[in-house]
């Protein structure tokens, strides 16, 4: 309750900020429509050329003015860099989009890209899948370009841009990122005053309000920026419920004509309840009403996050810039969540079956904390060999990162399969002490890197970039410590056959530190490595971008337990395949976005430990090894389709539609079980009046049933029928 005042209060009072907006901010609102930003001017070729040249200069969106077509990136290189000009497949989504579609977390707004599978993360946090591979063990997520904690959601209410590299990024990002690397990009204070405040009511009680506002002083050497979020959902599902609140600030001061120092912090609470779906049972979802919930009433997820940072840029000469980035990450997670075992029959005091059965559950119970904070100095500099210039970015990074977490595994009581008892309040449950696990570990990160873009003339050029990760690892209740150094390159050659054709291709190696579980042999860190190559096609006046890519993905050294539970790494996983996305804005108003990825997935080497049984004497589970080899991995499908089209009918008036078919998929390495493919279809009409923008979207709209992920093999999560929402945006 004092949660909810508090971003009632807050909303408030910067709704009333707005309103007090002299009329000539309006310009510099938030709420451009579609047909405004269509219409700004691309980039002369002059602008271009300094752009390929890779020029070291400020990086600085105004608000309204970010294309639903971007040209440029900045996770590929730390600098602005020529989408055209990258010699690797970057995704990018902008804001314009994302509002459009109203995705409210970073998972929602990736079904943009191509080759990206989107599944539930138990209800708790985003869960997606690149190119094959799952983002919990192999990709990076990052805001501002600074590492973000484990798992959580990921909101967007403060997001302009995101961002995702594919393939191993360690040579900018370190350690994990074997198979991508998703960088959101926050809005920054400006030199405008502005604000907006925006609320929304859709199905299942869901009722959200945001607000951003950005003050400038008339000096112009200071801004100061907020956003703030409130949401409060029940969610399709019985008694899964959820309830959100942001709030970021930030300042930025012009200490000079070429320093200026951003002040950035952010606080978010999420309290959801978790969702482990519908249990299967002999290979199929039992013929219950799909809202059915056999969660436990203790079940509860608690998530505080907290981010600072503190962004610093020196234009020393003109060639040399000069940039420091502090960070700290905080994640305090508590959490009980309920999860299947599986199936049991109920016998008679005949011992004969009576075709009733049980749902045999587990709580999961969680304390974790994590935290990290670390420091990047970088300094960029132009120069050149002759008639070969460089644009080269040199950084040393350091970090510590810390984990102390708890997880015990309860027994709950057993419930009718068939029937229920909703979720009754069961009594503390009692602790399997063989199941618990610890950890209290801490690693040290220091990293030198380097990335040079190398231009030999108009049409040609050479990225090369290369990291040295020393990591000193140590876990106290493990008694584990190691030190792995690990050398992550990349090379990437692009030659431009025309002002609007490109090919290119490239080779990326990056690693994770192995597992502390992992017990024998030549202990290894786990590799991902990737070679890629593509076409890159740019017209109607840079107004539509066209990109096609093949590659394979390779991730080796997994640890897996064997059949005594012993670690061994022995697991590899690979995936190749092509992908090809299209995105078009015209001046007329229309907007397209469109992506197709067939990937061929494999578990090269896989063994997996199972339990078979459990030890009656001393009530110990028996473990058991089943060869995995050649299976596909779980939630990696075959063909992902996906599609957006919106047409501004009028400058106030904007109509759009979108399909996507994701191809059947397996829930576990077992592949026993396979969620059909769906295709689904959403929509959206927004009306712009004065100072107010509505905006409808209908998800799902063709009312269709399907599931998504499962959890393990034994149960799947029912997908959301049609929902509706309905907003409306101040804005001045």
């Amino acid at each position: 309750m004092i949660m909810k005042k508090l971003a009632f209060g807050c909303l408030i009072a910067t709704f009333l900020f707005a309103a007090a907006l002299p009329l000539e901010a309006q310009k510099a609102s938030l709420g451009t429509t579609p047909s405004q930003s269509s219409q700004d001017e691309p980039p002369s070729q002059s602008e271009q050329e300094k752009e390929q040249r890779g020029q070291a200069r400020e990086f600085i969106f105004v608000e309204g003015s970010l294309p639903f077509v971007p040209t440029s990136n900045t996770i590929a290189t730390k600098l602005p860099l020529s989408l055209q000009l990258t010699p690797l497949h970057v995704g990018i989504v902008t804001e314009a989009l994302f509002q459009e579609h109203y995705d409210v977390t970073v998972s929602g707004a990736l079904v943009n890209i191509s080759n990206i599978n989107i599944q539930p993360g138990n209800g708790v946090n985003d869960f997606f899948i690149i190119r094959g591979f799952d983002s919990l063990s192999s990709t990076l997520i990052m805001t501002d370009g600074a590492s973000e904690p484990e798992t959580t959601f990921y909101e967007l209410y403060n997001v302009e841009t995101v961002e995702v590299l594919k393939g191993p990024s360690g040579f900018l990002y370190g350690s994990n990122p074997l198979a991508g690397t998703v960088n959101m990009v926050r809005k920054q204070p400006t030199s405008n005053t502005f604000g907006s405040a925006r609320a929304t009511l859709g199905n299942f009680n869901w009722v959200e309000a945001a607000g951003d506002f950005n003050y400038a002083n008339t000096d112009r050497d200071f801004f100061f920026r907020i956003n703030s979020l409130f949401r409060d959902r029940e969610g399709y599902r019985e008694h899964i419920d959820g309830r959100t609140f942001a709030i970021n600030p930030s300042a930025t001061f012009a200490i000079s004509d070429k320093a200026s120092l951003t002040l950035n912090s952010e606080f978010v609470s999420a309290n959801y309840t978790p969702d482990s779906g519908l249990p299967l049972a002999h290979g199929e979802v039992v013929p219950v009403d799909r809202t059915t919930n056999y969660q436990s009433a203790l079940d509860s997820s608690d998530q505080n996050i907290y981010r600072l940072q503190a962004d610093y840029q020196n234009k020393v000469s003109e060639n040399i810039t000069l940039r420091n980035k502090f960070y700290y990450r905080g994640l305090d997670w508590l959490s009980n969540g309920t999860l299947f075992n599986g199936i049991i029959p109920v016998f008679n005091e005949f011992y004969m079956p009576t075709g009733e059965s049980l749902l045999s559950r587990s709580l999961i119970l969680l304390d974790d904390k994590q935290n990290w904070i670390g420091n990047q100095l970088e300094a960029v500099i132009n120069g050149s060999t002759g008639s070969v210039s460089h644009n080269l970015l040199l950084g040393f990074e350091l970090a510590r990162q810390a984990d102390i977490f708890t997880l015990d595994v309860g027994v709950l009581p057993d419930v009718p399969l068939l029937d229920p008892p909703g979720t009754p309040t069961p009594g503390p449950p009692f602790i399997l002490p063989m199941f618990s696990q610890a950890g209290d570990s801490r690693a040290i990160v220091a990293a030198p890197y380097a990335i040079d873009q190398i231009t030999f003339n108009d049409r040609f050029q050479v990225l090369a970039g290369v990291r040295v990760d020393t990591i000193d690892f140590s876990d106290k209740t493990k008694s584990v410590s190691r030190r792995d150094t690990k050398l992550s390159p990349m090379l990437g050659v692009v030659f431009a056959a025309d002002d609007n054709s490109s090919i290119y291709a490239n080779y990326t190696r990056s690693f994770a530190p192995p597992a502390p579980r992992v017990q024998t042999g030549n202990v290894l860190p786990e590799e991902g490595k990737q070679i890629e190559a593509g076409y890159k096609y740019a017209f109607f006046d840079q107004h539509a971008r066209a990109t096609f890519a093949v590659y394979q993905l390779e991730r080796q050294n997994i640890g897996i337990p064997d059949a005594n539970g012993i670690t061994q790494q022995v697991g590899s996983q690979r995936s190749r395949g092509f992908e090809t996305e299209l995105f078009v804005e015209t001046s007329q108003g229309l907007r397209f976005v469109g992506s197709y990825a067939h990937n061929s997935a494999e578990l090269t080497e896989f063994a997996e430990q199972i339990i078979i049984g459990v030890d009656p004497y001393f009530f110990t589970p028996i473990y058991g090894t089943v060869d995995r080899s050649g299976n596909r991995p779980a939630f990696a499908p075959e063909n992902i389709f996906n599609s957006w089209i919106s047409q501004s009918v009028s400058r106030t008036f904007v109509v759009g539609a979108g399909a996507r078919y994701v191809s059947g998929q397996f829930i576990a390495e077992d592949n026993e079980f396979v969620i059909d493919g769906v295709l689904t279809f959403d929509a959206m009409a927004s009306y712009e009046h004065n100072d107010l923008v509505f905006q409808l979207n209908i998800k799902n709209f063709t009312n269709r049933e399907y599931d998504q992920r499962g959890f393990g093999d034994v149960s799947v999560m029912p997908a959301d029928p049609i929902t509706v929402y309905f907003g409306a945006t101040y804005q001045r």
